[in-house]
């Protein structure tokens, strides 16, 4: 794994933190509904967004120098330590320098341990290169509904193509946020919860972090009449941590692509084929970093249910010609808290399927 991005951030963060506001949002001046739980290991996901950011006028951002975020998250899979990164320019954003709820990661299941989030808005000068670039790291990048496990693949690849923009260019860190989280077992540290940080460069004489909240995930500022206004003049970001028991979505095609040969294999009539893809999709399921352990009992027991009914009746009574795992999800998941209560999924079961 290559470290050499991930700590020349954390040596920029080192040097010049005195610059600029790092302040994590309380609660009760932001729109999330209370009171937060702590995100949960072995039954939560949580994702990271960049819910908000300006770029003031006067450093002539997309003129003079380009902006990238690069956001890292270190968190534990299969006993060791991993890193997935991203890339993000801010285009196909309302504005230039404007951004809105923009994902940063996928879920991912919270499996205990250490989790390190680091996020920085890096400014880059140079010739047209720079920009296209940054465009081509961003779709390599482009992590939000694929699998994991490529995620992890390509990591290294994107923190070794910001290194060599660096190194052609001229340009640094503008801010940034590095902090590592624990999970709510009574051993102290900072406890990994849903909330906001922003990051304003300014000091605190500018701007007063007491006065800064959230609202419709927008960075507000409260003036001096008592009024609540979007913050402006300031390059800033603002950041969110998720947290959530249950998925939000199932785009998952490396389950799908054998489930959907054991579907049409079901419908006409081989049975035997459609026994293997079920097989090979389970092997799948058990063996997924993007399910938690209660999800891969969810996602398991429905899709074995929609091949049963197949093979009884011949069709399927989800929506669709074909149903994908969102639709047979819907339809025949047990709840979390039923989940929760079952066994976990084993290769013992899945080969005497």
């Amino acid at each position: 794994m290559s470290d050499t991005f991930w700590d020349k951030i954390q040596s920029w963060l080192k040097s010049d933190a005195q610059h600029y506001i790092s302040h994590e949002i309380p609660i009760e001046r932001t729109d999330l509904p209370g009171p937060v739980e702590s995100i949960k290991p072995m039954r939560d996901y949580l994702r990271i967004w960049l819910d908000d950011m300006f770029l003031a006028k006067d450093k002539k951002w997309f003129v003079e120098q380009f902006p990238a975020v690069h956001t890292g998250i270190e968190l534990e899979f299969g006993g060791k330590p991993v890193r997935v990164t991203h890339v993000t320019d801010g285009t196909g954003q309302p504005g230039p320098g404007v951004f809105e709820s923009y994902a940063l990661t996928d879920l991912m299941p919270f499996k205990g341990g250490k989790v390190k989030i680091q996020s920085a808005l890096i400014a880059l000068k140079g010739r047209d290169y720079v920009s296209e670039t940054i465009g081509i790291l961003k779709n390599f990048s482009g992590l939000v509904g694929a699998p994991l496990s490529q995620t992890l693949q390509i990591a290294d690849k994107v923190n070794a193509g910001m290194q060599s923009l660096l190194q052609k260019g001229t340009g640094g860190m503008v801010f940034g946020f590095h902090r590592e989280y624990v999970a709510d077992d009574g051993r102290g540290g900072s406890v990994l919860k849903p909330g906001y940080r922003a990051l304003i460069l300014a000091s605190t004489k500018d701007v007063d972090p007491a006065r800064l909240s959230v609202k419709g995930g927008r960075l507000h500022y409260e003036r001096q009449n008592g009024t609540h206004e979007p913050l402006e003049g300031f390059d800033y970001m603002l950041l969110r941590i998720e947290g959530r028991s249950e998925r939000d979505n199932w785009r998952m095609p490396n389950i799908e692509e054998p489930l959907n040969e054991a579907i049409a294999a079901a419908i006409q009539g081989e049975q035997d084929k459609a026994d293997d893809f079920l097989k090979a999709a389970l092997v799948v399921v058990w063996q997924s970093p993007d399910l938690a352990v209660h999800d891969r009992r969810r996602v398991a027991d429905a899709i074995k249910a929609e091949l049963a009914e197949i093979a009884q009746t011949g069709h399927s009574v989800t929506p669709g010609a074909v149903p994908t795992l969102e639709d047979i999800m819907r339809v025949r998941a047990m709840t979390v808290s039923q989940a929760l209560s079952e066994p976990a999924l084993t290769l013992e079961e899945i080969v005497n399927t």
